[in-house]
């Protein structure tokens, strides 16, 4: 359409034909990161013990995010 050919000529006299190209929209992809760097055998004892409570934490996030999902699913079929 017209509108969308003058915005473009817009952006090329303004950027150069970089702007032209496709911009990612939407959040940025998270990454997995794991807090240990080191193999299990070279961590010491206490870096072994935070890795353990950070599992933990995880595990109980992950636990209460499926009931909260469960309960969701429960509440959408009794108000059918």
């Amino acid at each position: 359409s017209p509108g969308i050919l003058f915005q473009w000529q817009k952006l090329y006299a303004r950027d150069g034909i970089s702007r032209l190209k496709p911009q990612k929209k939407g959040r940025p992809v998270m990454t997995n990161t794991s807090s240990s760097s080191k193999p299990v055998e070279q961590m010491t004892e206490e870096e072994l013990r935070e890795e353990l409570a950070y599992l933990r934490a995880e595990n109980d996030v992950l636990k209460k995010l499926e009931a909260l999902a469960q309960a969701r699913k429960k509440k959408a079929k009794t108000r059918r």
